[in-house]
């Protein structure tokens, strides 16, 4: 999903006031709520005529293609009619019903999704035969089957034993070098960000000595299981060992951040801080925490974001000013200076500065 849509891009449009109507639909029986919202959102912004207008213009183009694409599933559109911009996309999972407008298109949602499902390799594997796939946005593509066929070992002692070992390790061997290269085809064609290991423990252990040290890198969790359970079974331990590796990387990431904020050195925390890196492109990586409710107003007659709710632009003085989220406003600065941003499960030391911090560049 992350490859389809170009958040880059989106974040670097900016309209005029907030021409911009962003829409999140869950599925076909969400959207009679949302279209009454729509028609809510018009009445709403009567007492801005400019902003009725785009937004009036972008509701008939948003219904205008529903009408003519109706959706299968979970999507997300975008329409601003003041920069000549429609743009709508399938989405692998779904998320919150939503209608937004605002002066840039609202990326956070899609933002939270490239973070929580990263692209990653896993292989399942025996000593009979191992499957290597890809897992992209929750679902599993490019599979390929390397069958093994290594012999179980013998209790038969002395010569021949040694002899049928010596040859069944060169076996387990090759079978595992053999995984490791199909590991490697796959990064070099569809690059992952994280490997698993399930199956038998034997096996494993072997692909894992096979690996070269830029997949081993990516190594974050394996586990030995029976490979005769049913796939749903298989898929789920999958999915759990993701999650944990996801947890306890997230739990690394902000450590690394506050002891560099402890030490005086290239850490910040809190929304003025970290709005305010972002904004002179210092940010090389920001956690959040994913329920996070951080405001932020932009003026209308610069164009100027400020943290916070202030009764006039601190910046230019003036007091014609807009709400917005500002985590998606620190992520669009993000996206557009090349940096990561990881939405994390409720963490309690970060809620204590703010909710939000980051590791600078500088």
């Amino acid at each position: 999903m992350c490859r389809q849509i170009d958040l880059r891009t989106l974040a670097e449009m900016q309209a005029p006031e907030r021409a911009f109507l962003s829409l999140y639909l869950s599925g076909p029986a969400a959207w009679p709520a949302l279209d009454k919202q729509l028609e809510q959102t018009t009445a709403l912004l009567g007492d801005i005529p400019d902003e009725k207008e785009y937004f009036a213009q972008n509701a008939k183009q948003t219904r205008k293609y529903l009408k003519q694409h109706p959706p299968a599933g979970p999507l997300c559109l975008f329409a601003c009619r003041a920069l000549d911009f429609f743009a709508a996309y399938e989405l692998p999972v779904a998320a919150a019903d939503l209608v937004w407008v605002d002066s840039s298109p609202y990326i956070r949602p899609l933002a939270e999704m490239c973070d929580e499902y990263e692209t990653f390799a896993v292989v399942v594997a025996d000593n009979k035969v191992a499957r290597v796939f890809l897992v992209a946005s929750a679902k599993a593509q490019d599979e390929r089957r390397i069958k093994g066929e290594v012999k179980n070992h013998v209790k038969k002692g002395g010569w021949s034993q040694q002899r049928y070992e010596r040859r069944r390790d060169k076996q387990l061997l090759l079978y595992a070098k053999e995984i490791a290269a199909a590991l490697a085809d796959l990064q070099r064609e569809n690059a992952f960000a994280r490997l698993l290991l399930v199956g038998s423990r034997e096996t494993l252990a072997e692909i894992e000595s096979a690996l070269p040290a830029e997949l081993k890198q990516k190594l974050v969790g394996e586990k030995a299981m029976d490979l005769h359970q049913a796939d749903a079974v298989i898929e789920q331990e999958l999915f759990a060992l993701f999650f944990a590796a996801e947890r306890a990387e997230e739990r690394s990431r902000w450590e690394r951040i506050k002891q560099a904020y402890l030490r005086g050195g290239r850490g910040a925390v809190g929304a003025e801080e970290v709005l305010r890196a972002a904004q002179q492109g210092r940010v090389e990586l920001v956690v959040v925490n994913r329920d996070a409710q951080l405001f932020g107003v932009r003026c209308r007659d610069q164009d100027h974001l400020s943290a916070g709710r202030p009764g006039a632009c601190p910046q230019c003085g003036s007091r014609s000013l807009f709400q917005v989220d500002l985590v998606n406003e620190i992520a669009e600065l993000l996206a557009t200076s090349g940096a990561d941003i990881d939405f994390v499960e409720p963490l309690p030391g970060l809620h204590e500065v703010g909710d939000i911090a980051a590791l600078l560049r500088w």
